[in-house]
């Protein structure tokens, strides 16, 4: 039985995964972690959400929900929180599932030290279905390697962070193929009088509106021809689904300390 703890546990995401971990099977809810001064803190599950059949109070103190024996799954809104749990499950030695966005260039870094000591995985997208676009990608960008990159991501309206975590991660795995890299070649916006499209740019626009879960296009442009790959993320049970695969991976006997994605969830990771 591998048990649970989910950071985060009102939010959007955060939610659904709690719902998803009460009725996995081999799966048990050990604690499920608010922000300190929630209406939620220390009221039973059941009270917020009446589907749920679960015994366990929502609280504020993460470090006493933390065991070696646990996987934290982390969904809290603000990345400072998130490098703040990621910090205590690498000091209490707990496997963590790091479902965050918004991380600067030190964070992720701080976030892959934290691998030395547990298993890390980080997903800036838990969608299944996100993780094989990322090495359709990846391979795409590397075969028409003179294409042009463009990527448009579009969420809801209450979205705080732009360009998506999911859209960094596809420029990522674009730019890796052709031994670039996104963050000095992306452009984020354009405006004014720009001049010619760069070689070496990797264009990302933002859209944001409505209540839209989550979309991704990459296009690769050539001269005569344009390739686009695109997923739709039609309800965040998707992204549920996928939380319950990584933390299945993680709970798994013997894993050892290492910085993961979901592509080593699906079995697709480089060997």
């Amino acid at each position: 039985m591998i048990e649970v703890v989910v950071s985060g546990a009102f939010g959007r995401l955060g939610a659904r995964i709690v719902q998803s971990v009460i009725l996995a099977d081999g799966l048990v809810l050990h604690a499920a972690v608010v922000r300190p001064g929630s209406k939620y803190d220390g009221r039973p599950l059941a009270t917020f959400i009446p589907e749920v059949k679960s015994d366990v109070a929502a609280t504020s103190d993460i470090e006493d929900a933390l065991e070696s024996s646990v996987v934290l799954v982390e969904t809290a809104a603000s990345a400072e929180v998130a490098l703040q749990h990621a910090k205590l499950a690498a000091k209490h030695g707990c496997p963590l599932l790091v479902a965050t966005t918004g991380f600067s260039a030190k964070d992720r870094a701080a976030l892959s030290a934290f691998g030395e000591k547990v298993p890390v995985l980080l997903a800036p997208n838990l969608s299944l279905g996100i993780t094989v676009l990322t090495e359709l990608v990846r391979q795409a960008s590397k075969a028409l390697a003179d294409f042009d990159i463009e990527i448009v991501e579009t969420h809801h309206r209450k979205k705080k962070d732009a360009p998506s975590g999911t859209a960094w991660a596809l420029a990522r795995a674009a730019a890796e193929a052709r031994g670039r890299d996104a963050e000095r070649d992306a452009i984020v916006a354009r405006s004014g009088d720009i001049g010619p499209r760069g070689d070496d740019e990797i264009g990302i626009q933002t859209l944001r509106g409505g209540e839209v879960v989550g979309e991704h296009t990459l296009f690769l442009f050539g001269p005569h021809e344009r390739l686009e790959l695109t997923h739709r993320a039609q309800s965040r049970e998707a992204f549920a689904e996928g939380a319950i695969s990584a933390v299945r991976f993680l709970g798994a006997a013997g894993l050892p300390p290492g910085v993961y994605s979901m592509l080593d969830v699906v079995g697709l990771a480089p060997r």
